[in-house]
């Protein structure tokens, strides 16, 4: 089947919006930080927090709509800094600048994105490694002298130069990130119970509109004979950064003058973190870090050999896989929307069962046909897949639904941040089990290419691993509360231990460690061949 934004790991929380449950009702130490669900009964519709149905479109809110403006960078440099939302969400809940504990930090963020991109805008990017862009369909055992004089070795190195901007650029992205969906969890907790949902529903539906104009302006733009494609004409590296800054400079003024925000004191940083460490020994939010880790890391297992079957049995051209992008994303958003619109009170371990067997169904059938031979062709490849983006999209918005009905106020950055980061730390560990998983079948690009029984079979075993993970993961759906009601309950009445705070505390650290090490191995070549660090072996 063809890669999709969800088709396989239903699990990717990189943007949350969550909060915070504390265990001292009276809080006397800290006041910004207090449990509105213990007041929810006293709130308009069994909304979380006072302030009523935000309206997205209103001169106060409407900044948030814009928050999907996305950076260029290389993956490896990108996640890194996704590694540490859980401080950034510390800093900006308690330290605010002016009083103000978000905008001022989104500023700084996407100041310093849109220096980045201007750095890389005016630098020059060098030669390309084929100087003639039809060397690259040479086999390079027939590459002549005057072919090997006119490749251009040196550069693979000219991206070291790009690292350490790359990185800030990210760095800038996602503490902006972090301050923004701090605000709209905030929105979601004024939500009354029976519309609670429809803020994110509708965040996240605008972000996915700016995904696919990022997808088809890279998709079309980057098409031409220099990036290995088909069109005549393309845009140059620097030419993607000024457009990108032109796109991000108007977020600038808008999140000062659009966004709405109340002027705070600065927190007790002793109390504060006595708070955050009382929330982690909160059965509920143990629960649901444990689910959002373990079922990750079970659901992020896929197959190495998709990308092989693509290129050599199916021959996907760079523009359709493209199109496959855009439109299982458009498919996806599909997905939020009918979710919004009729699903908010769906039971969502039901609801991630049943959208997982499609998936599974659909996604399995068309791999299993294609290897086999029963039937090729590039858009059976990609077709059904980019219709399994609906329920994806369903599973994975009900996923997101959860962390609403754990928030508090006063640490909404810094649980946000942590509930976020768990997703992120759970896809390091997903890769290395693939590659552990795939590598004594030693599927390589040679014996998907020979295309015989053998390679036939171990594709299929691949396959069938990869799909019993995600199955698997759903035994760890009792983590998961069924609903908001039951999540309510359950940080009422479910109690605390410090025991497994302290092992969910320790877990988290050695998975912070281990995303921080593999993907700085993956950045060097001489290490980016590890296992651990994504590549299958040494």
């Amino acid at each position: 089947m063809a890669p999709t934004p969800t088709a396989k790991n239903l699990l990717d929380v990189e943007s949350l919006s969550v909060v915070s449950i504390t265990n001292d009702p009276d809080q006397s130490g800290y006041v910004g930080v207090k449990t509105p669900g213990g007041n929810a009964e006293g709130f308009e519709g069994g909304a979380l927090r006072p302030g009523g149905m935000p309206v997205l479109t209103s001169k106060d809110n409407i900044g948030l709509l814009f928050h999907g403006a996305q950076v260029a960078a290389a993956k490896e440099l990108v996640v890194i800094p996704w590694s540490f939302k859980v401080f950034y969400g510390i800093i900006s809940d308690c330290f605010p600048l002016f009083g103000y504990r978000r905008r001022p930090y989104m500023l700084i963020g996407w100041t310093l994105c849109i220096v980045m991109l201007l750095v890389m805008a005016i630098m020059p990017i060098g030669k390309p490694y084929y100087t003639v862009a039809s060397d690259r369909d040479i086999d390079t055992a027939d590459y002549t002298a005057e072919i090997e004089a006119r490749i251009n070795y040196d550069a693979p190195s000219e991206g070291a130069k790009y690292v350490i901007i790359m990185f800030m650029c990210a760095f800038g992205y996602v503490l902006s990130d972090v301050c923004a969906d701090s605000i709209v969890c905030e929105l979601a907790q004024q939500e009354p119970e029976a519309k609670r949902g429809k803020t994110q529903s509708a965040i996240y539906t605008v972000r996915t509109v700016l995904v696919i104009f990022g997808e088809l302006l890279t998709g079309f733009c980057f098409n031409g004979e220099g990036y290995g494609g088909d069109f005549n004409f393309s845009l140059s590296f620097p030419e993607l950064m000024i457009i990108m800054t032109i796109l991000v400079l108007p977020v600038l003024p808008i999140t000062w003058f659009f966004i709405k925000e109340e002027k705070k004191p600065r927190a007790d940083f002793r109390n504060y973190i006595n708070v955050f460490w009382d929330l982690l020994c909160k059965r509920v939010v143990f629960q649901v870090v444990a689910y959002n880790f373990f079922a990750g890391i079970l659901s992020g297992i896929s197959y190495t050999a998709s990308s092989p079957v693509q290129s050599y049995m199916v021959d996907v051209t760079p523009i359709n896989s493209t199109l496959n992008d855009v439109l299982g994303h458009v498919c996806f958003m599909i997905g939020i929307m009918v979710t919004s619109k009729y699903g908010l009170h769906w039971n969502w371990r039901l609801m991630i069962v049943a959208t997982g067997i499609v998936v599974i169904i659909v996604d399995c059938s068309v791999a299993l046909i294609t290897v086999w031979d029963v039937f090729r062709s590039q858009w059976f490849w990609l077709g059904p897949p980019i219709a399994v983006n609906i329920p994806s999209g369903v599973a994975w918005i009900i996923s997101l639904f959860v962390t609403v009905e754990l928030a508090g106020v006063g640490n909404e950055g810094a649980v946000y941040g942590l509930m976020t980061t768990v997703g992120n730390l759970a896809t390091p560990f997903a890769t290395t089990l693939t590659l552990l998983i795939d590598g004594p079948f030693n599927i390589t690009n040679a014996r998907v290419q020979s295309d015989d029984h053998s390679v036939r079979m171990d594709i299929t075993y691949t396959i069938i691993i990869s799909y019993v993970a995600t199955v698997l993961s759903w035994f760890l759906l009792f983590l998961l509360p069924k609903q908001k009601k039951d999540t309510q309950e359950l940080a009422r009445t479910g109690g605390s231990s410090k025991i497994l705070g302290g092992i969910t505390v320790f877990y988290l650290v050695f998975a912070l460690c281990w995303s921080i090490m593999v993907n700085t191995l993956a950045i060097f070549d001489s290490t980016s061949c590890l296992l651990i660090a994504g590549g299958t072996g040494c």
